[in-house]
């Protein structure tokens, strides 16, 4: 017989689902996780701030492919969380947010820090509820994985008072079960009559092109969709704002379907036939809808959500299954049809990447003084290579790193995602390092997104991550002051200026490395002494004040 606290019965769950890491900021109402933590070998990482421990889990279960499981407390704890829950939740990572709350047996009476914590988190999250009982643990803990990895992946929430965590219960009164009996690990196949609609359809096209979402990575789908490129020759993107499996790059691979840099998704408009691969049309690709989209362009979508299908944009075939199976019965069915491989096609998107590769080129080498941001891209790609953890921060320096990193997309090059928002880069690059401990971890980030998340440096060190943040200093919120000059003029700019930093003194004082770097031929040297530091370190290089947006716009 063990007698156990509710937060030691949470943490033997979370065992058992093979949990290895807890993110969290600690607080009085969360103790009795830790000891349970302790008592499981489940590593806990402290951040400085609560939105960095969800932001840390978002950023796991995207390179990992696991829920990432973040813990705060009550009150104020709660409320802070939220900004990481909601990148989470409209990038649609598998996140277990965990949080205290005021006693069960005093709710609605105005306790402690009391507010409607499950009501606040529940139109971000897949699914949210209070716990009143000790004894339901387990059980609301394994229905949040069941919800968090099921169909779409996304964020679930519990929280859990202050009397529930800390009551005690023999634990042979509970009820446990293993993930394999209350979470289906198979797999939905599409309509064998319907994929033969759509491969026929794919067959007679001119200019067929696939649309790979982020369903390909959660649904282990790459192998097959690279199978079924390399059989059919169709030319294929992927989603922007999306998680993806693409690590490599790949001859029939024209880089990210994005409205806001003239990448090959341009010549989108010329395709008749696109097979979206659990694809959201939403204003991320504009809706499906012209100047992106030909509308007369036909549709096959393919999605484990039905609700997805039609949304925005109609379809010509719909097939509801998961990725890797309706892919490998597409394959298999390729030789029942007539299939060309569409050479001119692809002919005219590799001219487009030609002339956008050439345009970005011609930044990425230059000796301007300041840095123009692309050769800090430029310097970091060549350096660590498609390998490296790359994260991006920030409006402008975000968006250049997009146009650098184009030629492929994989789960490790992390960024805020459809939420667009900023300051998630050093959560980002800590848990990146986390995930994968044997490849450097690189921060391209903004100055003034930098300041979210500087005091992650402490956490940085304290728990042994040397990650590599490169700052592109232009001091400015440029994303929002170019197009405010251009608007009202530059006698009308405020709010949107920066002063000039030294960050590399900050790193220094914490006990990092930091270099400012003013050469464009002096950043690849900074960058190999900052790996070979071994500790956390900041770069900071002051760079041009100049727009992504109007560099390639579409």
């Amino acid at each position: 017989m063990a007698i156990l606290e509710g937060g030691q019965v949470i943490t033997k769950v979370l065992k058992g689902e093979n949990v290895e890491y807890i993110f969290t900021l600690c607080g009085g109402t969360i103790e009795s996780i830790y000891e349970g933590c302790l008592n499981e070998d489940i590593k806990i990482i402290d951040t400085r701030v609560d939105q960095s421990a969800t932001m840390m889990a978002d950023a796991y279960a995207r390179v990992t492919g696991k829920v990432g499981v973040s813990g705060v407390t009550r009150g104020p704890g709660h409320a802070n969380m939220i900004y990481g829950l909601a990148t989470a939740h409209m990038m649609g990572s598998p996140v277990f947010s965990l949080s205290g709350n005021s006693d069960a047996d005093q709710l609605d009476m105005g306790g402690s820090q009391e507010y409607n914590q499950t009501g606040m988190v529940k139109p971000i999250t897949k699914w949210a509820r209070l716990v009143t009982q000790t004894a339901r643990l387990p059980e609301y803990i394994s229905t949040g994985f069941r919800k968090a990895l099921g169909g779409h992946p996304g964020p679930v929430h519990l929280s859990v008072p202050y009397d529930v965590l800390y009551d005690k219960i023999d634990d042979t009164d509970l009820a446990y079960s293993q993930p394999a009996n209350y979470r289906v690990q198979a797999k939905v196949h599409g309509d064998p009559e319907q994929i033969d609609q759509a491969l026929k359809l794919l067959a007679n096209a001119t200019n067929p092109v696939i649309i790979a979402g982020g369903a390909v990575h959660w649904q282990n789908a790459v192998g097959a969709l690279f199978d079924f490129v390399e059989t059919t020759g169709i030319p294929f993107l992927t989603r922007d704002s999306d998680v993806n499996a693409i690590t490599q790059p790949h001859p029939l691979y024209f880089g990210t379907l994005t409205t806001r840099f003239a990448n090959p998704s341009k010549e989108l408009r010329n395709a008749d036939v696109i097979l979206a691969l659990g694809v959201k049309f939403d204003t991320i690709i504009n809706y499906g809808k012209p100047p992106l989209f030909h509308r007369d362009a036909k549709i096959i979508c393919v999605d484990i959500d039905p609700e997805e299908l039609g949304k925005n944009r109609t379809f010509e075939i719909g097939i509801i299954g998961d990725l890797e199976p309706v892919l490998a019965e597409m394959t298999n069915g390729v030789t029942r049809h007539d299939f060309h491989k569409p050479t001119d096609w692809v002919d005219r998107l590799n001219r487009a990447r030609q002339g956008f590769l050439q345009r970005v080129a011609e930044a990425e080498n230059s000796d301007s003084v300041p840095v123009h941001p692309l050769r800090i891209c430029k310097e970091v790609r060549e350096l660590f290579g498609d390998d490296a953890t790359i994260s991006v921060d920030g409006g402008d320096a975000s968006l250049f790193s997009h146009i650098a990193f184009d030629h492929y997309h994989p789960p490790y090059f992390l960024f805020t995602g459809p939420i667009g928002g900023i300051g998630q880069g050093v959560p980002f690059a800590l848990a990146g390092k986390l995930a994968r401990p044997d490849q450097p971890s690189v921060l391209i980030s903004g100055d003034g997104s930098f300041g979210y998340g500087f005091m992650e440096y402490d956490t940085a060190l304290k728990h042994d991550l040397p990650i590599i943040t490169v700052i592109s200093s232009d001091q400015a919120w440029g994303i929002v002051r170019h197009p405010q000059i251009q608007r009202y003029g530059l006698e009308r700019s405020v709010a949107t200026d920066l002063r000039s930093v030294d960050y590399e003194r900050l790193a220094q004082a914490l006990d990092c490395h930091g270099e400012r770097v003013t050469q464009p031929n002096e950043i690849r040297p900074a960058l190999q002494r900052a790996a070979d530091a071994g500790v956390p370190a900041v770069i900071n290089v002051p760079t041009i004040f100049t727009s992504a947006a109007a560099f390639c716009p579409q």
